[in-house]
């Protein structure tokens, strides 16, 4: 029967109980903290620092009502802890609301505990006898449930130095049958969930009927409608105790069984907490203890258990522990404690622990390495042993993987470098997309324009030749010394402005096919540079041609490529001529040998291009110029010779320090299969 398991939909991938576990009996799967059942001791940490409480303990409460409502009288065993797990309540108040409850009786446990110290006493001086110089085999008091649990499953070879002795609860509830009958039911109530494995324990069934956690007992007070200021005070029954109600706090036992315990005196060592028992039992593993008896406590004392109310810090739950044990013990009626000691002198309190070994395999180093490298620790700087997996060390993690217990995804540092280079991944795809959008809703755009322009231009450019014609006609009838000579003249002029304006719709929207052939591009490049240097425009313009000597030679149509390169040199210039200092334009080439493309950057320092402009530079007829010194075809033309030489072009500027265009030209070959036009 489990004891304590995880509630799966609370649980939320913190690992805190994995850290708190000594017995690392937790396994994630698909992120969620599972107990293993066989290889749980019952401690309860997890369930204390689970904040999620994601983790369930055997309840005791159904049953404890169920008894309470037969025919067969129910004690109650308080545990010694008692006083400090109700800090603001009389102890008498409390005795008075289990007996409210139905409890036909109720004890305390330090009856037990008294009874198991003379045990204690009897053992060190029985092996003191035998032989006062042996070392290296200390007994280990056996009162705590979960470190005997711990040793059968994990420290197997240590079950001889555990005590045979049973524990406080164990003896208080033979006593209990003893005195008043085997048919009556006996509930414990304390803080401790372990106490509920030991209850499951064949070797001491007989003791207890059930056990209840202080907060159990609480649960049930309300469920109850038990108030304390309603209860009527009530005296313990007997056997009372005499100094087993110490047993809570750490030392309790020794103090309480008359045992001598002294810093300076090392036949006796006393420790508590699980990182620090653990220790010790490595060292008695390790025969490096040189001690009679070792008593230890894994929840630093019982006062300190999973189930004690936790609203009063230790100092002061230890402190209500001693007050309580000092304002009983001058009440205490010696001769009838020592007579209620001797009626149980035939009592069964001896007992025996059996080999639970959890057999485990343990990786080689390079399972480990192999398994690290999986969580991208390749060198030993890499295990930075931060502990949020819920493990000590980047190797015991790794252990735990090989073993089943742990999963990949456990491990922070690299979740979080996971996550973030996904981000970066998802960012760059998520542009990608953005850019082919763009490109798509502009390429569509200038489908449309393309098809309309091809339909004006041949609607109007028969229209333009009449007038041309008629113009020319009326001219020769008139001649030259004519006084609206001049008007015929301005006509034609105007008239081949529009043919101009025609033949770049007719270029933008042609349907022509690309003439591909194996060209020089820094050749293309150095030839228009020797042209327009001589151009008025390109007055104090320093020219700097960086392109590579060795540039592969690549398909492209030269004549349309020409057109390109000219168009973005002549914008270069035109964007400097209010910079009338240091103009200069570069020109510079980029090879990435990845993906075999050609990058052309032209690179200006003019007065830039306004952010709400950058939009619409490839849109036709879009133009800054004044009228007449500008179609706004130039870059939309040069946009569709770069797409149909599969290429693409894309700017770049800032106000005040200059442009830069970059041209992208694949240097493979490739197979156009629609060459036709951008817009097919």
């Amino acid at each position: 029967m489990p004891v304590v398991w995880t509630i799966e939909e609370k649980c939320k991938r913190c690992y805190s109980c994995i850290r708190e576990c000594p017995a690392k009996a937790i396994k994630v799967e698909k992120g969620q903290a599972k107990v293993i059942q066989d290889r749980c001791i019952g401690c309860g940490h997890c369930v204390s620092v689970c904040s999620q409480k994601a983790k369930a303990v055997l309840s005791g409460i159904d049953a404890t009502l169920s008894f309470l409502n037969s025919d067969s009288p129910t004690f109650a065993m308080l545990a010694p802890a008692f006083p400090a797990a109700f800090p603001d309540v009389d102890p008498g108040l409390v005795v008075g609301a289990l007996k409210a409850l139905g409890f036909s009786k109720v004890v305390e446990v330090a009856f037990g505990a008294d009874l198991i110290n003379r045990k204690y006493k009897a053992l060190v001086s029985r092996n003191e006898e035998k032989d006062p110089h042996k070392t290296n085999e200390p007994v280990i008091t056996s009162s705590c449930p979960a470190i005997c649990e711990y040793i059968q499953k994990y420290v197997p070879e240590l079950i001889s130095h555990l005590a045979p002795i049973v524990s406080p609860m164990v003896a208080m509830g033979r006593v209990v049958k003893m005195f008043y009958g085997d048919h009556n039911k006996v509930v414990f109530i304390g803080p401790c969930s372990a106490k509920k494995v030991e209850m499951l324990d064949e070797e001491v069934k007989d003791s207890v009927d059930e056990v209840l956690t202080f907060t159990e007992i609480e649960k049930i007070f309300v469920k109850k409608n038990i108030q304390f200021d309603q209860i009527q005070k009530m005296p313990f029954d007997p056997p009372h105790p005499y100094l087993g109600r110490l047993y809570p706090i750490s030392g309790g036992l020794l103090r309480s069984a008359g045992l001598p315990f002294d810093i300076m005196n090392n036949d006796i060592i006393l420790t508590e907490g699980k990182q620090r028992i653990l220790n010790l039992l490595e060292c008695i593993h390790n025969h490096e203890i040189d001690a009679k008896m070792v008593d230890v406590l894994f929840c630093e004392g019982c006062i300190n258990g999973p189930y004690m109310n936790h609203s009063i810090n230790y100092f002061s739950r230890k402190q209500k522990i001693v007050k309580y044990s000092d304002s009983k013990r001058p009440l205490t009626n010696y001769p009838e404690w020592e007579k209620n000691i001797k009626k149980c002198t035939d009592l069964p309190l001896t007992r025996k622990f059996k080999f639970q070994a959890i057999s485990k395999i343990e990786p080689s180093d390079s399972e480990i390495r192999r398994i690290l490298l999986k969580i991208n620790k390749r060198t030993e700087s890499d295990e930075l042993n931060c502990g949020a997996c819920g493990y000590a060390s980047c190797r015991e993690y790794a252990t735990a993987v090989f073993q089943g217990l742990a999963e990949e995804e456990m491990c922070l540092p690299f979740l979080v470098d996971k996550q973030e280079k996904m981000q970066i991944e998802l960012q760059s795809s998520f542009k990608e997309l953005s850019e082919t959008q763009e490109q798509l809703i502009h390429h569509e755009k200038l489908a449309s324009i393309g098809q309309l322009a091809a339909g004006v231009a041949h609607e109007v450019n028969n229209p333009l030749g009449s007038i041309m014609l008629y113009a020319h006609l009326v001219l020769q009838k008139l001649g030259q010394d004519d006084p609206n000579a001049s008007d015929l003249y301005f006509i034609m002029e105007e008239a081949k402005r529009c043919q101009k304006i025609v033949a770049g719709l007719l270029n933008f929207a042609r349907q022509g096919h690309l003439k591909f052939n194996k060209q020089d591009i820094g050749k293309i490049i150095e030839k228009i540079i020797n042209t327009v240097e001589k151009q008025k425009l390109f007055e104090n313009i320093k020219i700097q041609n960086q392109l590579d000597a060795k540039l592969p030679q690549i398909d492209v149509d030269r004549d349309q490529i020409h057109q390109v390169f000219l168009n973005l040199i002549i914008n270069a210039a035109e964007a400097m001529q209010d910079n009338n200092l240091n103009k200069k334009l570069e020109i510079e080439s980029v090879i990435d040998t990845e993906t075999n493309r050609l990058f052309l950057h032209f690179r200006d320092n003019g007065v830039g291009i306004p952010a709400e402009n950058m939009g619409k530079l490839f849109t036709p007829f879009f133009t800054t110029k004044q009228i007449g010194e500008g179609t706004g075809l130039g870059l939309p033309i040069a946009y569709g010779i770069v797409k149909m030489h599969r290429g693409n072009i894309s700017v770049k500027s800032e106000i005040g320090k200059g442009t830069t265009f970059t041209v992208e030209l694949p240097m493979v070959s490739e197979t156009f299969a629609s060459q036709n036009s951008v817009f097919n």
